[in-house]
């Protein structure tokens, strides 16, 4: 059952917690190539790599882009998890890149390599490195989107929100290009960070991720890493998937912020919410049902007409 509240959609209805069953596919399309392990930034960290999906066929306007972010709770996963078809993992960059995208699996630091915002850095310094290499991949840099899952819906719900003070504050290259992306998909990323970890779920992982408990100054910086605190004027369309019964992201805190976004005047913003329903619904659970939706709403806001499935 779908019900239009204002500006946004809300899914509310059942969903088996059972896998869906993915048809066998190939790995990887005669029309597609697959690039593994480009560095997208030089240095000590061996998580600056990313893996790259794309048709080979090169005419035709440049294509839109899709940044894919694992989740882990910011303290394990890795980019394989996106990388093929071989799992039958929705949202992997094989799919996307025959929709038409030009689709890249990144990997970041994590909670043990150093806190927060080094995860948020590395998403950005992505960005601004596959907008740095348009012309390489046939992309169109103007158009775009983040996907993630659990820790990696999170960073990319704040790669679409951070303010312009934000995009720019890190030391990574391509300084010159923009880190900002023009559409998100969240499915069950925190939105919360100081409720995530007043409510016990989350806190251990909440603690390593910022480098200690939201106490004192150190509030700001919880503030400034999670998007309920983030909503402004430039925020681009949102596409929200959580489960009621998640036992780690709870589904209020999604609630609440659908609220705040509508009453912040923004109009582009979809929202799943699925009743008995845990973790990651799109991507862990794999509710059938939600695979078209996200990708509609990348074709929506990303592709232009002549160019979606090209």
């Amino acid at each position: 059952m779908l019900l239009r509240i204002g500006f946004c959609i809300v899914a509310i209805g059942l969903a088996s917690s059972q896998q869906s069953v993915i048809a066998a596919e190939p790995p990887v399309p005669d029309d597609i190539v697959v690039f593994h392990d480009l560095v997208y930034r030089e240095g000590f960290s061996r998580q600056w790599k990313l893996d790259l999906a794309m048709k080979k066929d090169m005419r035709g306007r440049p294509r839109p882009g899709i940044v894919v972010i694992h989740g882990g709770g910011w303290i394990e996963g890795d980019k394989s998890s996106f990388a093929s078809r071989e799992h039958g993992v929705p949202g992997n960059i094989v799919d996307f890149a025959a929709l038409g995208f030009v689709a890249v699996t990144i990997n970041y630091r994590l909670s043990g390599d150093a806190p927060f915002p080094a995860a948020l850095e590395d998403c950005k310094t992505a960005v601004r490195w596959l907008r740095a290499h348009a012309r390489d991949y046939h992309l169109d840099p103007d158009h775009i989107g983040a996907f993630g899952n659990s820790a990696g819906g999170h960073l990319a719900l704040l790669l679409g929100m951070a303010g312009e003070d934000a995009q720019r504050k890190d030391d990574g290259p391509y300084q010159d290009q923009s880190s900002r992306v023009q559409a998100v998909v969240s499915d069950s990323g925190p939105i919360d960070l100081v409720d995530q970890y007043r409510r016990g779920a989350l806190r251990e992982v909440c603690d390593r991720f910022m480098g200690g408990p939201p106490e004192g100054e150190q509030t700001a910086a919880y503030r400034r890493a999670s998007p309920a605190d983030q909503i402004n004027s430039r925020t681009p369309p949102l596409l929200l998937i959580y489960g009621v019964d998640d036992g780690q992201v709870a589904v209020d805190t999604a609630d609440r912020f659908v609220l705040a976004l509508g009453r912040a005047g923004l109009k582009d913003v979809s929202y799943y919410r699925l009743a008995r329903v845990d973790h990651c619904p799109y991507s862990l659970i794999r509710v059938p049902h939600l695979r078209p939706v996200v990708d509609a709403f990348f074709v929506r806001t990303l592709t232009h007409a002549d160019t979606a499935g090209r």
